[in-house]
């Protein structure tokens, strides 16, 4: 086994045993035995649990998005590849499981709401959605007085009310066509709303 497959398996086994017992449960030993590591070998890929479940949240809840939108295309489409493979990230299985763990853990361990907040504030000034709405301001495509704000609606009008539906069961969540229609609603929306 290579190092890239050891890791894949702890954050694999850190990520199962979140989801299942919760953070403090989720011990280096009980992450070893569940990844079929020894707890030596977890230590020579991270120097503390706060730093495996840091790893775990910013690879497999902030991962980057694999996309580089195309300039000349027109800016719905740009917005439209982006949202699309940001609900595919959010609202796969494993991620969703994910982030009804860490939901949990943040309202009853502040240790775990610390790492969260730390790491989102950390992650949000990369986000290509941020960027992207930088960049579209700074060229005059778009009024936006503040990115950060406009990222957040953005988000609510596209994903906001799918990603709820996923992880409450408030709804029958869109999934296939209907959420790509609805991601393009919201982006016809906000595209209206901040034009120039």
């Amino acid at each position: 086994m290579d190092d890239v497959e050891r890791k894949t398996r702890i954050l694999n086994a850190a990520s199962s045993m979140l989801t299942t017992h919760g953070y403090h449960a989720a011990s280096m030993d009980s992450i070893a035995a569940c990844s079929g590591m020894s707890k030596k070998t977890l230590y020579q890929f991270f120097e503390s649990k706060k730093s495996l479940f840091e790893t775990l949240i910013i690879e497999r809840l902030f991962a980057p998005l694999p996309y580089t939108p195309v300039e000349t295309d027109p800016l719905p489409q740009q917005l439209q590849m982006m949202m699309t493979l940001l609900a595919e990230q959010l609202l796969n299985e494993e991620r969703l499981g994910l982030l009804k763990s860490i939901i949990t853990e943040t309202t009853r361990n502040p240790a775990v709401r610390q790492i969260v907040t730390d790491l989102f504030h950390l992650s949000g000034r990369a986000l290509p959605v941020q960027q992207w709405l930088t960049k579209q301001a700074e060229a005059g495509h778009l009024h936006i007085e503040n990115v950060e704000e406009a990222a957040d609606l953005l988000f609510s009008m596209t994903l906001g009310g799918p990603l709820l539906a996923h992880l409450t069961h408030c709804k029958p969540p869109k999934e296939g066509e209907n959420l790509v229609q609805f991601i393009a609603y919201g982006i016809q929306t906000f595209l209206k709303a901040h034009s120039t």
